[in-house]
């Protein structure tokens, strides 16, 4: 069994895997990768469609 990885932002267990290399956190509803420049954050709009999230607007 593959571990998921834990949630950079909330730092939460519940994970999901969502595509290749891609993971959901369902406890702070957040979507995340990681790139060649580290991790990258996602906000998930009511729309389905992502917007990355930056600097201080990261959920604690």
């Amino acid at each position: 069994m593959v571990k998921m990885p834990d949630c950079p932002a909330c730092r939460g267990r519940n994970v999901g895997r969502v595509g290749t290399g891609q993971y959901y956190c369902w406890d702070c509803c957040i979507e995340f990768n990681w790139g060649n420049r580290g991790v990258r954050l996602y906000r998930v709009e009511a729309d389905g469609e992502l917007s990355r999230i930056d600097g201080p607007d990261v959920p604690a």
